[in-house]
């Protein structure tokens, strides 16, 4: 019986070693990930463009909610479970625009860049650490693209969520959504001025009134 158990404890043992190797491996692979995207970013100078498609798609998706519920309120149809799906359909749509649009375009500007480098070099970058830094940085410009606006269209009906489980009333997320879009909305031009080191009061002001 000792032996068996201490066979048990042997396998139990090792089984847990592999475990933490497998997941140490995955940490060091993550790390090394997120280096490299970091690398491909700065070589690129693609840090600029990848906050602008932020700001401007999550403005896009906060502001296609707001015109929802206007609407809404205007025709006196108020109805959270149009409200909400209408908001997901469109923020659905403006993922897909988005990200498409964003890789097309995104794609097209950077692979003429290395084009007129390879010509100027008068070698071929195909293979390069550039070539992989456009593929990388093309890819992660569009999911940002198509991210921003969902993200923000779902922040901004989670009040109505609530209205249609009962936890709220209707009136009550009509409230609280107009005031966390205002704090969204503040929040992306306080975003904006750390960026610019700018008053972020003035810039929170701007985008909010717009």
């Amino acid at each position: 019986m000792k032996v068996g158990g201490e066979k048990s404890m042997s396998k139990n043992s090792s089984s847990s070693d592999r475990r933490n190797r497998s997941n140490g491996f995955l940490l060091i692979n993550n790390s090394k990930a997120l280096k490299n995207i970091k690398m491909y970013i700065r070589l690129l100078n693609a840090g600029g463009i990848l906050r602008r498609y932020f700001i401007m798609n999550g403005f896009d998706g906060i502001m296609t909610v707001m015109g929802i519920i206007m609407g809404s309120y205007i025709t006196h149809s108020i109805n959270p479970k149009f409200i909400v799906g209408a908001s997901i359909g469109a923020s659905i749509a403006m993922g897909i625009s988005g990200f498409v649009g964003a890789f097309i375009t995104e794609r097209a500007e950077r692979i003429k860049e290395i084009k007129d480098l390879e010509r100027s070099l008068f070698t071929s970058l195909e293979d390069s650490v550039l070539k992989q830094a456009v593929d990388i940085v093309t890819v992660l410009a569009a999911l940002i693209d198509a991210l921003a606006p969902m993200l923000f269209s779902l922040i901004s009906v989670m009040p109505f969520m609530l209205a249609i489980c009962s936890i709220i009333s209707l009136e009550l997320a009509m409230l609280i959504a107009i005031v966390l879009i205002s704090i969204l909305l503040f929040s992306l031009g306080a975003f904006l001025a750390r960026i610019s080191d700018e008053n972020v009061l003035k810039y929170g002001l701007y985008m909010l009134i717009s």
